[in-house]
């Protein structure tokens, strides 16, 4: 039986994110990761940013487990009119979007943990800002479960020490073989 590959690289996730509130929330006029930041950007925007990756309990395929916190902020020219609730209701409809996302990929739902105002950049005084934070767990790294390779047909046991080639003959057979 072949395992689920749970293997997540980060530049695909990342682009799905911002494809999926792209999507999602069309009100936003730039939805980007990373970007540079400059004094003429379309808003209402959000701009992504993965922020941390603490590591967590090993899921058992020598894969690096870890919780990936992530932040949206959704910037509205403070000139706007309502621009600190068109802000508020902005960051309001991206976590709701986020809460439980998968983004398509074998990661973790989203949990939502803070949706607040923001001081993301000081040059970037003359919008209003807030940010949505969340964080799910991602598996990075090939699981040492993938394989190609034959499926056992029987599992054997033994107490060490008497284990190995020499005692080949004291294992049992602990699972019954397959039918």
């Amino acid at each position: 039986m072949t395992q689920p590959d749970t293997a997540i690289d980060l530049a695909t996730m990342i682009s799905s994110i911002t494809a999926s509130i792209s999507a999602a929330v069309p009100r936003l006029q730039m939805v980007e990761a990373y970007p540079e930041i400059r004094l003429n950007l379309p808003t209402p925007a959000c701009l992504v940013e993965l922020i941390e990756l603490e590591p967590v309990d090993n899921p058992g395929t020598e894969q690096l487990a870890v919780l990936a916190r992530f932040e949206a902020y959704i910037l509205v020219a403070f000139r706007e009119l309502d621009a600190k609730v068109q802000v508020a209701k902005l960051a309001a409809a991206v976590a709701h979007h986020v809460q439980g996302e998968r983004w398509g990929l074998p990661v973790e739902p989203a949990t939502i943990a803070a949706i607040a105002p923001s001081d993301f950049e000081p040059e970037l005084d003359q919008f209003e800002i807030w940010a949505v934070e969340w964080h799910q767990t991602i598996h990075i790294g090939e699981s040492v479960w993938q394989s190609d390779g034959p499926v056992p047909r029987q599992v054997l046991a033994s107490w060490s020490p008497e284990i190995g080639a020499d005692y080949e003959s004291d294992y049992s057979d602990i699972v019954g073989g397959a039918p």
